[in-house]
């Protein structure tokens, strides 16, 4: 389920616009006996809090009539009785339409609609909001009204970084969806159809979201952030993974390095003397690491991942950075975890103590102060990686961020 706000509505700049965020409710029962303005004329629970969460969460937002069609909150309507639940199938497509001539003209292909309105108000609609290029979403989807009110109240009551990290998830499921699923590590290989450059999400086994199955975010990387850097997102994603036949060189990959001391702490192998030590090593060296770099090689190749396709120039200001940067710091909210790891997390066993803290395999940024307006950016590299939207001529992070 979706979930957002403070702070996430979309931002219009210099830069040109955003994705917008659009929320429907529907009508209700409960109302007022004059007429008014359409936001104060339905009076019940679950208008209110439907109401106040669109108000936070969404740049604009209309009211679903089932008498007069599409409603702005400032509209002065008469208090009617009437539903949709009482209409016949053609009825129910014919109202559909009629929301949808006026809907339309309000949408931009790529905007993103919120539904919060029942099955007999969205099954006619949705279908003409996705054909003309929106991301629809339906947060309290197949929950009963009392749940309904409860996830509502939720939402109001979190702290902004809860829901933003909820709004991370959402459109970390959404790119799973676009890319038919995650991809297995180990049965990766060059020939996949891999961007030139990106940042990349790594899920391990065992490892969930707190009170949930969702897997959680261990690992979040980017490459080419040295200006003049030529490293391919596959260079550093086999980096990792290690050959086909299960060696690798922790000297090339701080993530193997990481997990091979962890491994040895948490006596999974023997102590390696020389792991870890110099930026190079003879054969002979190497050849004693080796039975580790397999175990190492096992492990990561275990893990899945998703990636986001963003191709812009290396450096430390390109929005790979932003993004990777900012991921970090949301996930790891200074050294407090979104989702605590698993009593059984081999992090656990790191011989670093940002990796410990924070439960992800990452130690660099874990402190990092996250703004809570790339989600809007990260949102648009969703939608450049799928091709619903063309590639940018140049940087979309907010200007100036890297010195902020």
């Amino acid at each position: 389920m979706m979930t957002k706000c403070e702070g996430g509505r979309s931002q219009r700049g210099p830069r040109g616009d955003t994705m917008a965020r659009i929320g429907l409710i529907s009508c209700v029962s409960k109302k007022r006996p004059k007429p008014t303005e359409a936001k104060n004329l339905y009076d019940s629970a679950l208008f209110l809090k439907s109401r106040a969460f669109v108000e936070q969460c969404c740049d604009s937002w209309f009211i679903l009539s089932a008498k007069y069609g599409l409603v702005e909150p400032t509209d002065i309507i008469a208090p009617y009785e009437e539903t949709l639940n009482k209409k016949s199938r053609r009825e129910r497509d014919e109202w559909a339409i009629r929301v949808w001539d006026a809907l339309c003209k309000r949408l931009k292909p790529n905007d993103l609609v919120m539904m919060l309105a029942g099955e007999r108000y969205r099954e006619s609609l949705i279908p003409l909001i996705a054909k003309h290029g929106c991301q629809v979403e339906v947060p309290m989807s197949g929950l009963a009204i009392g749940q309904q009110l409860h996830w509502l109240s939720n939402q109001q009551s979190q702290p902004s970084r809860q829901r933003d990290i909820e709004r991370l998830y959402t459109t970390l499921r959404r790119l799973e969806d676009e890319l038919g699923g995650k991809r297995l590590l180990s049965e990766c290989t060059g020939k996949d159809d891999w961007p030139i450059s990106g940042v990349y999400f790594f899920f391990e086994p065992g490892e969930s979201r707190s009170g949930r199955t969702e897997p959680r975010v261990v690992r979040v990387g980017t490459h080419r952030v040295s200006k003049g850097s030529k490293t391919t997102l596959w260079n550093r994603l086999h980096a990792h993974r290690g050959t086909n036949g299960g060696a690798g060189n922790h000297r090339g990959s701080i993530f193997r390095k990481h997990v091979g001391a962890a491994m040895q702490k948490a006596n999974l192998h023997t102590t390696v003397a020389s792991w870890g030590l110099g930026q190079s090593a003879g054969a002979a060296v190497r050849e004693g690491e080796q039975e580790l770099e397999r175990k190492v090689s096992k492990r990561i190749g275990s893990m899945t991942l998703l990636w986001l396709a963003i191709e812009d120039e290396a450096g430390p200001f390109s929005d790979r950075a932003y993004i990777e940067r900012n991921l970090i710091g949301l996930l790891n909210g200074e050294s407090n975890p979104a989702d605590p790891p698993s009593p059984k997390w081999l992090g656990r066993f790191s011989l670093d103590d940002r990796i410990r803290r924070s439960g992800l395999w990452n130690h660099d940024h874990v402190g990092y102060r996250y703004s809570p307006e790339f989600l809007d950016v990260l949102d648009k590299y969703v939608l450049i990686t799928t091709g619903k939207r063309s590639r940018p001529a140049g940087p979309i992070a907010p200007q100036g961020w890297y010195d902020k």
